[in-house]
This record gives C-alpha cells, structure tokens and sequence, in this order.
C-alpha cells in the first residue's frame, strides 16, 4: 500500500475511534435547565486597500469586505470557540492561547472558509518579486511555515486581536441553548466536480473548470447543516458545511469572500438579523465549482452569488425538516485533542497532524484537519461513523500540528 494511503487510513482510523469512544461513555453532570449554552459575535477583519494582497502578491480593490465570525458552546464541562474566517487560511496559536487565558475557552477550532480573492499575510506570499520576504521562499513545499512569523504582519496581528475579542463578546454574551444538527441532499448548477482525473496507468489531469457540467467523480453533494436556538426556539446561528474550493474569483482582482459570502448573506436575510450564518469549509481538497476561467466581468460575481445562494437554499430547507430539538444531555460536549505523525509521500519528511474530535449531543461529531483533505476522506470517514451527523472541517487549525 502507499505509504501516503497508510497514513490516512491511520488518520481516519483514529478518527472513528475516537467518535466510537463518545458514543460508549457515560455522561455525568449535574441535571440543570440549561445543559447548554452558546453565544454569538461577528468581526470585521477587512485589510486597508492599499495593503490588501492575494496569495501570489497581486493587489486588490475592495469589493467585499471580510469577517470572522464566532460560535462559542459551553457546557458544565467545557467550552469550545468555532471561528470561520473569510481567508484562504489562519493559523494563529497566539488566538488559542489568549482565548483561554483571558476567557476561559478550552478549545478553539480556526476554520478558514478558503476564499482564494481574500487577505494574505506577508509571510504566506508565494511568488517573488511580490513577496522576497516570503518564510518558505527556496525551500521543499513541506517544510513547515512559521506561524508566529505571520504576526509581523500588521494586519494579521490585528486580526488576531480582533478575533480574541470576538471570542470574547461570545463568552461574555451566552444564552440557554438548544442544537439540533442534519444533513441532506443538495444539487446545484454551480458546484461541484471533482478537478483531479486520475487516468488508469498514467498521471492524474487537473481540470481547473467544467463549463460543460460533465459528470466527475469521487463527489459529495451533501450539506450539513447546524442550528442554534434559543429555549424559545428562535434561531441564532446556522452553521452550514459543504465541501467544494472558492475559487471563482481569485482572478478578478478584488477582494470577495466568494460563493461562502453570498450563502451566509441570504442565511441571514430570511433568518433575520438576530441569527448568524457560518460557511464551514468540508473536504474539498479536489473539489471545484463547475465555472472558473470562463467567467468573466460581472457576470463572474453573479454566477458566484447564485451558487452561495442556491447552498443557502438548500440548507434551509434541511434546516426546515428539523423536528423539535432533542433533550440535551446534562453535559453534551465531549472534546478529543489528538497528534499524528505522518510520513511524506516521497523521502523521509514527517509532520505532525492535529486532530479535533468534537461530539455533541451524541448524534453530531466535528472532526477538525488542518488541511485540505480529498472529499473521498470525508465520504470514507462518514460512512464508517457510528454518529449519525459526522462532518469534516477542512482547513480548521486547533494549535496542535506543524
């Protein structure tokens, strides 16, 4: 077997462990009205114009601006901070440390909704002469990028203070909670295929667009979809998983927050402004949506739109299938932290995998990478849970790992 193979099935392995574990332990906890609490902030992370870069060093104008948006739970246990990022990544342990030191957080997971038109700190540019201070600049791609580096950047110093802040407001703002989870079906016109072709006896094809919408595989056209309400049953949050790049506007020159914008923009024009919509990125490590380079002009962000839009719809109407929310558990949270050390495909490299495991009420489970898993790692995984509502978070950072 490839040894690259060895180490996801390892990866995996441990992850379902992991979740079988939740589901055979007893739960003790003081019986009390509000099992469960949670609390919401949002934060404008938006950089100046004039210092706004992509990922290549490209300038770009303001279209969008970006936000941070904050998911606290707590328990009589525990507490856990969900963040989603409109950026291509954040790492920030600086984040994690400050939010259990100055709110008592014990966990923090940093998801990156992975807009390719978004904010790029200095020390994660890719292409001189845009970025001669670049940390990895010369060396092999797997040799781990300083982290605390990134913030020199100004920028990113003061998004990670804003972002402490949130976690902050969140915990400081915490109302009796009920959460009910699920997933559904969900087919679209605008995403997603899957953009590796892996051609029998010969190298794998990227196909970067599919204008002609022409069937690809391995694909997961299922979305997740998470709901807080308050113990009078009004929403609050809807947090929506899905797997699939936002890429579409990452030539454009601007700044966008892509198809996960607009989804969470329409979430919170029929929920109203009292529930917080969040994108959290799936395994989309070969997905793409169907339109790329063909777009162009304005019609580029309208097709963008409509494809954040027709993910919003769906997951509405996932949500409306909810039926009342289940008795929660005297303490539903059960959080497993994890490190693997895995092999690189060629030579004699490792590096060090974080794994967040959350369970929540025993029939959800987040499963936290920091990194770009295949979607065939999220179907795997899902189809072997004993949790009825497994979904994986890509991209999610818990300051564990290279």
């Amino acid at each position: 077997m490839d040894p690259l193979m060895k180490n996801y099935y390892l990866l995996f392995s441990v992850c379902v462990i992991f979740i079988l574990i939740g589901t055979i332990q007893k739960i003790h906890g003081k019986d009390e009205t509000a099992n469960l609490l949670a609390g919401t902030a949002k934060v404008d992370i938006t950089p100046l114009e004039k210092d706004a870069v992509n990922l290549a060093g490209q300038p770009l104008r303001k279209r969008d601006s970006l936000y941070a948006r904050v998911v606290v739970l707590k328990d009589q246990k525990v507490s856990l901070a969900i963040v989603s990022v409109d950026l291509i990544v954040f790492s920030s342990l600086k984040v994690i440390t400050e939010a259990t030191k100055k709110w008592g957080v014990d966990h923090v997971i940093l998801c990156s909704t992975h807009t390719h038109a978004a904010m790029a700190p200095r020390g994660l540019l890719i292409k001189p002469p845009f970025s001669p201070d670049w940390t990895r600049n010369g060396k092999d791609p797997g040799t781990t990028i300083d982290w605390p580096a990134l913030s020199s950047d100004p920028w990113y110093a003061e998004t990670e203070d804003k972002i402490i802040a949130a976690i902050g407001k969140a915990m400081n703002n915490l109302f009796a909670a009920k959460l009910v989870s699920g997933k559904g079906p969900f087919e679209s016109a605008y995403m997603a295929h899957n953009r590796r072709l892996v051609r029998e006896g010969g190298p794998v094809l990227a196909m970067w667009e599919n204008p002609d919408r022409r069937p690809t595989k391995p694909i997961d056209p299922t979305v997740g979809v998470i709901r807080i309400d308050n113990l009078k049953g009004k929403p609050r949050a809807l947090m929506v998983q899905y797997a699939c790049h936002p890429v579409a506007t990452m030539s454009a020159g601007m700044v966008s927050r892509d198809f996960p914008g607009a989804m969470v923009d329409h979430i919170e024009q029929e929920l109203g402004d009292n529930c917080m919509g969040m994108f959290l990125q799936g395994a989309q490590g070969d997905l793409d949506p169907y339109d790329l380079h063909n777009l162009k002009g304005e019609n580029r962000f309208n097709i963008v739109r409509m494809a954040g839009i027709s993910l919003a719809k769906g997951a509405l109407k996932i949500a409306a299938t909810f039926k009342e929310t289940p008795k929660t558990e005297s303490t539903p949270i059960q959080i497993k932290e994890s490190l693997l050390t895995l092999a690189h495909r060629n030579g004699t490299n490792k590096s060090n995998v974080g794994i967040l495991t959350v369970i929540i009420n025993k029939d959800l489970a987040l499963v936290a990478i920091p990194g770009e898993p295949f979607i065939s790692h999220q179907i795997e995984l899902t189809s072997k849970s004993p949790i009825k509502n497994t979904l994986i978070l890509g991209l999610a950072y818990h300051g564990k790992g290279s």
